[in-house]
């Protein structure tokens, strides 16, 4: 393969995984607001009507949205991983060597050697909020 359709099919690849990564982001916002929605119809709900089980179901909810989020976002780590490989390439010049097209190889491999990092992604600053905060008003209002 020459080095120019090689660097042209590297950079779809890694144009596509920017996306993709993007687009991950863009998931997370949304599992935000929808466990902001059903917090916020929950406590309503529980707090009118009295009923504790509707603010469990809503902290159970809370902790759902949490852990899908930090899977996402977990996920995203392993595309990174070829996202770094395509610029250190571009970096170093090295286009002969490699080999375009690798996304599941590389996130196969790096699956392989880390594992999953969903319990790790939801202690990160950016998936833990508001899903702790919510969870702690849930308990706060069961408590109560």
């Amino acid at each position: 393969m020459e080095t120019k359709q090689r660097a042209d099919l590297l950079k779809d690849e890694y144009i596509m995984l920017q996306q993709f990564y993007e687009d991950i982001d863009n998931k997370g916002l949304t599992m935000k607001s929808w466990a902001i929605t059903v917090a916020l119809a929950a406590m309503g709900a529980g707090i009118v009507e009295k009923n504790d089980l509707i603010l469990w179901a809503g902290l159970v909810a809370s902790v759902m949205f949490w852990y899908l989020e930090a899977h996402w976002r977990g996920l995203s780590y392993f595309f990174s991983t070829r996202i770094q490989n395509i610029e250190r390439i571009f970096q170093n010049g090295n286009l002969e060597a490699e080999v375009p097209l690798q996304v599941y190889k590389t996130w196969e491999d790096e699956y392989r050697n880390v594992g999953d990092r969903t319990i790790r992604y939801m202690f990160k600053p950016f998936t833990i909020f508001p899903h702790v905060v919510i969870a702690g008003v849930m308990v706060l209002f069961l408590i109560l």
